[in-house]
């Protein structure tokens, strides 16, 4: 690491161009600034300044270290006023939801950022268990899952209820036998969605998700319909989800005897407070499913 005291007398110097004046400006001696400047050649290895009498000019490797600095100080600069301000409409809004969420959300979260250029949003599609874990490890800043965390380290709020759909071809009909010859359209959150629908519905019937015939899997949350539309299965998945499909026509909901509704959670860290940018963002999810 070079030493940071070395590199401002550094700087100072090839700024004023004279050892008297930095000396002066630096309340050091004028030997000192001169040490200074040899301490820091050797701790490089190379020469940082030519002398020719009583004055001097940058070597390459000289004008590189003091672009260096320069880079380190604009650094420092923006990290201070990063951290002395919290500006409510700008900087990164780091979230992690289902990637049937996303679609609903990240259109939404595009016309904030329109509204305020100088936010951004990087929005990581996951099952529950890997939001939880990025929230744990600061990759995201912001969960929203489908199930209660209880862990000491995270925080968790209803923010209300998403119904689950059971999604079949538009011509079929919800018996256990079609659904079995249909077979299920798997996705990163459909072991979890099916279970609870077809304990539900299906209870003398659905002996395990592991006996579900499985006939094709995508993790490409706006594909998971397209396979159903084409009379190559069913699914299970969030009413938002469902109204987000542009062919509604080849596809329809099940009436279930019992409806089946998903509680959403907004989940974060307990000891890690968000900035003032995120309040947007809470206040977009609370609306959305309250």
């Amino acid at each position: 690491m070079i030493n940071p005291v070395f590199l401002r007398t550094f700087m100072t110097l090839a700024d004023t161009r004279h050892f008297t004046h930095t000396a002066q400006q630096l309340h050091m001696t004028q030997p000192g600034v001169s040490q200074h400047v040899k301490k820091l050649e050797a701790e490089l290895g190379v020469a940082l300044i030519e002398r020719y009498g009583k004055r001097f000019e940058l070597t390459e490797a000289g004008e590189r270290l003091l672009e260096y600095g320069e880079r380190q100080s604009h650094a420092e600069i923006r990290l201070r006023d990063e951290i002395a301000g919290d500006d409510p409409y700008a900087g990164e809004c780091r979230i992690a939801c289902s990637g049937s969420m996303a679609m609903l959300l990240y259109p939404q979260l595009l016309q904030s950022q329109q509204q305020w250029p100088k936010l951004s949003f990087s929005v990581e599609a996951a099952p529950n268990e890997r939001i939880i874990e990025r929230i744990k490890t600061n990759t995201s800043d912001l969960g929203i899952i489908t199930q209660p965390v209880y862990d000491a380290e995270m925080t968790s709020e209803c923010i209300g209820e998403d119904s689950l759909c059971l999604v079949l071809p538009a011509e079929s009909n919800a018996a256990w036998n079609t659904l079995q010859q249909l077979g299920f359209v798997n996705h990163p959150d459909g072991h979890h969605y099916a279970t609870q629908v077809f304990e539900s519905n299906y209870p003398n019937q659905f002996k395990g998700i592991d006996a579900l015939r499985q006939s094709s899997y995508i993790n490409q949350l706006s594909q998971i319909l397209l396979p159903v539309s084409e009379g190559l299965g069913f699914t299970v998945i969030p009413k938002s989800s469902l109204d987000a499909f542009p062919y509604q026509d080849k596809i329809r909901s099940a009436e279930l005897p019992v409806p089946v509704n998903e509680a959403v959670y907004m989940v974060t860290k307990k000891h890690r407070p968000l900035p003032q940018r995120y309040q947007e963002v809470k206040a977009l999810l609370i609306n959305q499913w309250q």
